[in-house]
């Protein structure tokens, strides 16, 4: 049990180390039996909404307002290229 204690911290420090190393993303961790841990990040920020029309609303806003605190958040310009078709923001 000692063991999985250490185990268990030696990943958080090298979850933290992550994080810093990449702002804007969040870093996470499953442990699994009889097989290696799986390693898990998604950019901030997390956005939930209670309806499609309030997610895009929120989506729109974290771009124009808050990219900039969000260095993970691609620039809403960047989509045109990435996923050609479909369209920027106010189209």
């Amino acid at each position: 049990m000692v063991a999985a204690m250490t185990d268990l911290a030696g990943k958080d420090k090298i979850k933290r180390d992550l994080e810093e190393q990449f702002p804007g993303w969040h870093v996470w961790y499953v442990p699994r039996v009889n097989a290696p841990t799986t390693w898990c990040a998604h950019p901030w920020p997390l956005i939930n909404a209670q309806s499609p029309e309030h997610l895009a609303a929120d989506i729109r806003q974290a771009h124009e307002e808050a990219a900039a605190e969000w260095p993970a958040l691609a620039s809403i310009e960047d989509y045109a290229v990435t996923a050609p078709g479909i369209p920027r923001a106010g189209q």
